[in-house]
């Protein structure tokens, strides 16, 4: 009786312990199929994790990672609570070590150039969030090639307001770098209302990144400053409206492989649209622009972006040569390989314009003005056309070598050229009434570049004469090292 009671109660012992461990074994597998068939619904694939625990009020997964559209997501640790678990939400979700890589110059894995945000809205169904609250931890990692990585550390959390509507918060800080911001989602996911409340960066911390997203003429730079902001914008299912306000304050620039900076600087810019890069005209001071020995003080320039592709500016002026200098107005396309730009000079000190062309012998004195445009491209500076002209009424006088200018093969009347044979090797003053220098007219012959055209008086005699410039007037001036 006692040996068939106790074969009993074995195989009572033994079939509870393999019921229940039939029942763990099926809870444990049902809790990561329950997870692998959400996240599937969701879009994800590649779908990985590690221990999942699970009751029906609450779910554990640990080392949780997917990819959705070519994105990677990682969590080290996600937590479903939910106090009814009969209703079709996922209760309270929290994200513990999350970890999102981003590729900012490729569109592939960036989540931005989806197809399903190609309108810039929300759905039209109203689509509430699959959650009562969310909280999460993690990082963003910003990555560009040829430059390193940078973790950006991420705190979101979101909370009901009501039936119909949800608050949020979020802060993202890394070096040099921190973000503040609310959001509140309305009208059951159909419509979101968010604010940056502030934002900065620090130019110098984060120079390799921007210059991958915007390259700068002449590059690489070394950037430095800080740029503040706030923006504030509303997403429907028809549109995303957003505007901000952007400041730079401290700001200085400099090329690294060629004597050219600039320190002092300060922008104040106001983008109307914020989806589109689209800005109203902003200010830029500069306090000095320095490009080899030739030096601008008091920059000042009004600018926009337009679809954050091109840059217009539509007036800048600078003291320089103890002259005024304006840039006619003019737009720069990101990347674009050469800028070309039109100058508006105006009372410029001629002795020291003559300093930055030290071959160039003959000395004049006096004032002058005038219109250039030039060429910028990674080789240098060209003027491909322009005149420059000394001023009517300042007294001027232009001193050279009288033989010099008969060997020059300039062209002159016949009165010119028997004064300067008659001056011999000597050096000869005239009083100038009028000279111009000519870049590159139409009427030139092949192989010059540029004239210079003088009218004035030697001891009382007049004298003209026109001296043309071969090959390229560029070799002449000495500006950058």
């Amino acid at each position: 009786m006692t040996s068939l009671l106790s074969r009993r109660l074995f195989w009572i012992v033994a079939v509870v312990l393999a019921l229940g461990g039939t029942l763990l074994g099926a809870r444990l597998w049902l809790g990561g199929y329950a997870v692998r068939s959400v996240l599937r619904m969701a879009g994800a694939t590649e779908i990985r994790h590690g221990e999942v625990r699970g009751t029906p009020w609450r779910l554990e997964v640990a080392d949780l990672a997917f990819t959705v559209r070519s994105q990677p997501f990682s969590a080290k640790r996600v937590t479903v609570q939910r106090e009814k678990w009969w209703q079709a939400s996922l209760g309270d979700v929290r994200v513990e070590g999350a970890r999102m890589p981003v590729a900012l110059d490729n569109s592939d894995v960036t989540t931005g150039s989806w197809n399903t945000y190609e309108d810039g809205g929300l759905g039209d169904e109203p689509v509430p969030p699959p959650f009562r609250s969310l909280s999460l931890e993690g990082e963003l990692v910003v990555r560009l090639a040829l430059a390193p990585d940078r973790p950006v550390a991420v705190k979101l959390e979101s909370q009901p307001r009501s039936g119909t509507s949800w608050i949020g918060s979020l802060v993202a800080e890394a070096e040099g770098f921190r973000l503040a911001g609310s959001g509140t989602l309305l009208r059951a996911g159909q419509e979101l209302d968010f604010q940056v409340h502030s934002a900065e960066l620090d130019l110098a911390s984060w120079s390799p990144q921007i210059q991958r997203l915007v390259p700068l003429p002449g590059g690489p730079w070394k950037l430095a400053g800080r740029l503040t902001g706030v923006a504030e914008g509303k997403v429907t299912a028809k549109r995303f409206a957003a505007t901000a306000r952007v400041s730079l304050r401290d700001g200085s620039m400099r090329v690294g492989s060629r004597d050219i900076a600039a320190t002092g600087a300060e922008a104040d810019l106001e983008f109307s649209d914020l989806w589109k890069l689209r800005t109203s005209a902003g200010r830029l001071r500069v306090a000095q622009l320095r490009a080899g020995r030739l030096l601008f003080d008091g920059l000042e320039a009004d600018f926009g972006l337009w679809n954050g592709k091109q840059i217009n500016v539509s007036r800048a002026t600078a003291s320089a040569l103890g002259g005024r200098v304006e840039v006619l107005p003019f737009s720069y396309q990101l990347g674009q390989s050469a800028l070309e730009l039109e100058l508006k000079a105006a009372d410029l000190q001629i002795p020291q314009l003559l300093e930055l062309t030290p071959k160039v012998t003959p000395r004049l004195g006096g004032r002058a003005a005038g219109v250039l445009a030039i060429r910028i491209h990674e080789s240098g500076v060209q003027l491909t056309a322009g005149e420059l002209a000394t001023l009517s009424g300042v007294p001027t006088d232009l001193q050279f070598n009288a033989a010099a200018l008969l060997r020059s093969g300039s062209t002159m009347d016949a009165p010119t050229e028997r004064l300067l044979r008659a001056a011999g090797n000597r050096s000869v003053l005239v009083r100038v009434e009028e000279c111009r220098l000519q870049i590159r007219p139409p009427d030139l012959p092949l192989g010059a570049s540029a004239r210079c055209i003088v009218r004035g008086l030697v001891d009382g005699q007049p004298v003209s004469f026109t001296y043309r410039i071969d090959g390229a007037v560029e070799r002449y001036g000495e500006i950058l090292p």
